[in-house]
């Protein structure tokens, strides 16, 4: 018998000062016409790695590895600024806020992640590290240009809130028919011991 496969990503979490903001200015474009599925502002975070599906027979074995990558890396300060879309504003998926200080340090404990990781059968990230938290994403390609434009006014104050991360943590992600519904499953201090299990 198969185990049963969950669906993980490994990320940082953001102050409630920010999660407010962010969510202010979402709320004032959730009217303009995108065929779009927002983030639920308590679901806001800031993604380092995408595991996708994994075998919750696994899961031990793939937390020994995120711990000694937690273990390697250091605390750093995050600063977020600007709205931006993927794969273009023009053409946009997916829209985030993205990393203005501490992108180096993230890039750094994301590239630890996919070493450790694959190990134990995550694939590695093909395409650069891209520091962001994702506020929506879009059900087919749509130009957000004027949006994303009006998004930046609604988060000129992000540059000015930095943040200390401390600790990366492993959530579980179960896509559910109003959203997904995240779940930390451990929490793991940088440069440090083991978080408590949350």
């Amino acid at each position: 018998m198969c185990a049963e496969k969950i669906r993980l990503f490994v990320a940082a979490d953001i102050t409630d000062e920010i999660r407010e903001l962010i969510s202010d200015a979402m709320r004032g474009l959730q009217g303009e016409g995108m065929n779009a599925r927002w983030v639920k502002p308590e679901n806001l975070h800031l993604t380092l790695k995408f595991i996708g599906e994994y075998g919750e027979d696994g899961l031990d074995r793939l937390s020994n590895e995120l711990r000694v990558a937690a273990e390697r890396s250091k605390p750093f300060t995050a600063v977020l600024t600007g709205c931006g879309a993927f794969p273009s504003p023009r053409k946009a998926r997916i829209l985030w806020v993205g990393m203005h200080g501490g992108v180096e340090e993230a890039s750094k404990v994301a590239r630890k992640l996919d070493a450790r990781l694959e190990k134990v059968g995550v694939k590695r990230e093909q395409r650069p590290f891209r520091g962001h938290i994702t506020l929506a994403r879009l059900r087919q390609a749509w130009d957000c240009t004027a949006v994303l434009e009006s998004m930046n006014r609604g988060m000129e104050g992000l540059h000015n809130m930095p943040f200390r991360v401390e600790e990366i943590v492993l959530y579980r992600s179960m896509l559910e028919p109003q959203g997904p519904i995240y779940t930390a499953l451990e929490r793991m201090t940088l440069g440090g011991a083991r978080g408590e299990e949350g």
